[in-house]
């Protein structure tokens, strides 16, 4: 790879070419992002998206994913998979977060291109409050439905990942969001697996969440999951210190 060319190349709005001329990634070697054999693979984007679970901070790996996507003109993944690359740069590399939102643009919708670029532009922004779609994995967006409760149909047998094992990960990188984002999930998919509740609890009770953790407890209870004891002791242990303020 030449290390003296551009990642990526992109236009600013008052670059005179058309974006949707100009190449997305500027790369010599570009067997670097992109694999021949690729759209003839498996599941190869669930490689990809596993890759990015993986090691979240591996930022080749979030390329990888949007190149991927980008080539095989997937857009809703493409977008989920900038979005996921913006969660965790949070705010940072600014540089590179324009070029990869403008190098996408032909790829994407006008709207997602416009929800994208306008949280570039406001520094305010909170990066959880990213939308998201069913292909995100770290976003907490809304995902604009008007249902309360939302079973995931994905069962967890077909996962590519130990979710528990996920969970620590994300732990391990003092990513304690990402890794009750993952628990809350898998929980809601498999109830009986007494463990993914102990470790979720564990969390809640560290973090002092108690929002989360009530979100959590009424959703378990409209779904009539079995819940382990220790969720009544810590709903017990949380309005104990509402009460002593």
């Amino acid at each position: 790879m030449n290390i003296n060319t551009n990642l990526i190349t992109c236009g600013d709005e008052s670059d005179t070419r058309s974006i949707d001329r100009m190449s997305f990634f500027s790369c010599d070697d570009e067997d670097f992002f992109w694999f021949q054999d690729a759209v003839g693979c498996t599941d190869f984007l669930g490689k990809l998206v596993f890759n990015v679970a993986r090691k979240p901070k591996r930022l080749t790996a979030h390329l990888q994913r949007i190149f991927y996507c980008f080539k095989a003109h997937k857009s809703e993944q493409l977008f989920a998979a900038i979005v996921d690359f913006l969660v965790v740069l949070n705010k940072r590399g600014e540089a590179i977060s324009w070029r990869v939102v403008i190098g996408a643009k032909s790829q994407l919708s006008s709207d997602q291109f416009q929800l994208l670029k306008s949280y570039l532009k406001n520094d305010q922004d909170e990066v959880h409050r990213l939308p998201a779609n069913q292909y995100s994995i770290f976003t907490r967006g809304l995902l604009g439905v008007n249902n309360m409760v939302r079973q995931i149909e994905q069962p967890l047998e077909n996962m590519d990942y130990d979710p528990l094992e996920l969970a620590r990960d994300h732990i391990e990188y003092s990513q304690l969001e990402e890794a009750k984002l993952v628990l809350e999930r898998a929980v809601v998919s498999d109830p009986g697996r007494s463990e993914l509740q102990h470790e979720l609890l564990v969390l809640y009770q560290s973090t002092r969440d108690s929002l989360g953790f009530n979100r959590m407890f009424a959703e378990l209870a409209q779904l009539e999951v079995n819940m382990v004891d220790e969720w009544g002791q810590l709903n017990d242990y949380f309005k104990g210190r509402n009460n002593n303020g």
